[in-house]
């Protein structure tokens, strides 16, 4: 798993001209292990999604803020 922290250009790129869901924070670009990519989302309620092309995935969310703190 590849998290990066650059956002110019990168909503567009994965999620398209959507808003994002309320109250969520875009964090950056994750690549998962199993090669899914696209913008890592920190929703409200204080958990992490992949956003792709408008959609939601769950994520391991103690891999995801390992990562976090390593990035």
């Amino acid at each position: 798993m590849r998290i990066s922290k650059l956002r110019n250009m990168s909503k567009s790129l994965f999620w398209g001209d959507r808003p994002l869901p309320e109250n969520s924070e875009m964090k950056g670009v994750i690549e998962t292990d199993n090669g899914h990519t696209g913008i890592l989302l920190k929703l409200k309620n204080g958990m992490y999604v992949l956003g792709k092309a408008g959609t939601l995935s769950k994520l391991n969310q103690e891999k995801i803020r390992h990562k976090l703190k390593e990035a």
